[in-house]
């Protein structure tokens, strides 16, 4: 792996940890899509609002669930979904659970 590819992979962890953070700090460990994706972005994190591929891989690891359940990792920001830590996303973010693809 070059150094290009770790700053990719470093990055992406750091990403996923920050929106298991946001989740946190939400009503009821809860937030808006859009939410989100505004303070990832103000927070200079992503350039575009298409977090769907970080969402996915939350998704797919059971640290977050929809509560819509037509919506999928990638039409969550057109529905404006509202995404919610799951049980285990909550072991997560309390550091009960480790996940190595995850920056907490």
């Amino acid at each position: 792996m070059n150094d290009a590819e770790r700053a990719e992979v470093k990055r992406n962890k750091a990403v996923r940890g920050y929106i298991i953070r946001c989740l946190v700090k939400g009503f009821n460990n809860a937030a808006l899509t859009r939410q989100v994706s505004n303070a990832m972005i103000a927070a200079g994190l992503v350039i575009s609002p298409d977090i769907s591929k970080y969402i996915d891989y939350l998704h797919d690891a059971g640290y977050i669930e929809f509560t819509d359940e037509r919506v999928t990792a990638y039409n969550a920001y057109a529905e404006d979904a509202v995404i919610r830590l799951t049980k285990e996303g909550v072991d997560l973010a309390e550091g009960t659970i480790n996940d190595p693809g995850v920056d907490i």
